[in-house]
């Protein structure tokens, strides 16, 4: 059984996987593009960027939630951001050294930062070499310079897996409760503004 360890740059954060994930890819919507750079461009940024590469994708892993253990998670170091002051989604990250932990965190399943992802014999997880598809690539800021393989949006098997995560089909657990990862209002949560309309 294959171990991973996701950890923020200066060790506020830290959680465990005990299984390959469901599924590996780089993100270009706007929404993930846009909240990860906010993120990363807050003052102090010190930590582990979760860009997929130079053009600002954002390199996501995706596990059910029975396969992910949080093993150490101070709530005082955690903050939030959305899109937009409707936004349903809240990225995680740690305030010390603004690591963004979680591109999604449901009770169903988990999005973790897959650059922060190490093995457990030390080595970085996932080799950005890898061929790992890119998706919503039409709504790419930079579309032309994405490498092959890309989609412009999220491909059928992919999405099946979606679907089964996101119904709690494929989910043998549940995130409800991991009360630091999740806010507790998210009319509070800090808006990264829409500027793509």
């Amino acid at each position: 059984m294959t171990s991973y360890t996701l950890t923020c740059k200066c060790g506020a954060f830290q959680a465990g996987f005990t299984k390959e994930p469901r599924m590996t890819f780089n993100c270009h919507c706007h929404s993930c593009v846009s909240a990860c750079k906010a993120i990363e461009a807050k003052d102090g940024f010190s930590g582990t960027s979760i860009k997929s590469d130079e053009l600002g994708g954002v390199a996501v892993a995706i596990w059910k939630s029975n396969n992910l253990t949080i093993e150490k998670a101070d709530a005082s170091k955690i903050d939030f951001v959305k899109v937009g002051d409707d936004g349903k989604a809240a990225r995680s990250y740690c305030t010390e050294c603004k690591t963004v932990l979680f591109n999604a965190f449901c009770p169903n399943w988990a999005a973790p930062n897959r650059n922060a992802i190490i093995k457990a014999n030390g080595e970085v997880a996932f080799d950005p070499n890898d061929k790992l598809p890119n998706v919503m690539c039409k709504y790419a800021f930079d579309n032309a310079g994405i490498c092959k393989p890309k989609h412009g949006s999220i491909p059928i098997g992919m999405l099946l897996k979606f679907i089964g995560l996101i119904s709690g089909v494929e989910g043998d657990g549940s995130n409800a409760n991991e009360k630091a990862l999740i806010p507790e209002d998210m009319s509070k949560v800090e808006v990264v503004p829409i500027t793509w309309k």
